[in-house]
């Protein structure tokens, strides 16, 4: 079996399809998303492997030790401004 992907934003606009009613439940979205799969509505997801798995591990490392960081100094700042509120004058 290889994995496939559905797009949320189909199966929301199909469920209207099933039963002329757009609300969203949950015993609805399996079956809208089954019925996609059968009509061939979906798309194989991209899993890179080698170097090419390796330069997007590294770039998800990236953006969380940038988002980190950005908590550290947002932290620092906050810490300042409590016990050091004259620092900035």
């Amino acid at each position: 079996m290889k994995p496939v992907h559905v797009n949320p934003h189909h199966v929301k606009k199909s469920k209207e399809l099933d039963d002329n009613n757009p609300n969203k439940n949950d015993r609805k979205d399996p079956k809208t998303t089954a019925a996609l799969v059968n009509e061939g509505r979906f798309s194989y997801p991209y899993i890179p492997t080698g170097i090419y798995a390796e330069i997007r591990s590294l770039s998800n490392l990236r953006f969380q030790t940038q988002e980190e960081l950005t908590r550290i100094k947002n932290r620092i700042a906050r810490w300042f401004s409590i016990y050091f509120p004259e620092y900035k004058e």
